[in-house]
């Protein structure tokens, strides 16, 4: 598993001179420091992380979201094994985690951290002054299974695509 710190960094926790010097200037978090230690310690029992990279962690409120890729499986057999971890590691961080795959698709990115809620569609709205906003429509039956409100949603997505997102509730 490749992680933002070095791999005794994140088997120890404590943070050699370099990695702190990365978190010092902000290219890290102290979310992407426990992360990467809690995926190290499961990566025995999962087998495909180790082939895996953590890209970044996002918190807010009380859902955290790891963008990670996975290359050497595709498709449901991912998601499967991925869903399994978030729930394991949500117990160990004591809140939400959502373990996603990093994808340019913004699409598959909003619906992987908005699962088990269905996403209906998205649209993008051009505005005058030459930037864009993504609306994201969710039926309100299944704002009950939403791991967020949806201020959070739109934070978290906004931290780590850059886009501006406006979640509806349909």
């Amino acid at each position: 598993m490749k992680t933002p710190v070095c791999f005794f960094c994140a088997k120890t926790g404590i943070l050699c001179a370099k990695c702190q010097e990365k978190l010092n200037r902000g290219e890290i978090t102290q979310e992407d420091v426990e992360m990467s230690r809690l995926l190290i310690e499961r990566e025995g029992k999962y087998q495909q992380l180790k082939d895996c990279i953590l890209h970044k962690t996002v918190s807010e409120g009380n859902l955290v979201v790891a963008l990670v890729s996975c290359p050497s499986s595709r498709g449901v057999a991912n998601t499967v094994w991925l869903s399994k971890l978030s729930r394991e590691l949500s117990q160990a961080f004591g809140k939400t985690v959502k373990v996603v795959e990093k994808t340019s698709n913004l699409k598959k990115l909003l619906e992987q951290i908005v699962h088990p809620a269905r996403v209906i569609g998205t649209s993008i709205i051009w505005l005058p002054d030459g930037t864009s906003e993504v609306t994201l429509r969710i039926p309100r039956s299944d704002m009950r299974y939403a791991p967020a409100d949806l201020q959070i949603l739109e934070k978290i997505v906004r931290k780590i695509s850059g886009e501006r997102v406006h979640v509806v509730v349909i």
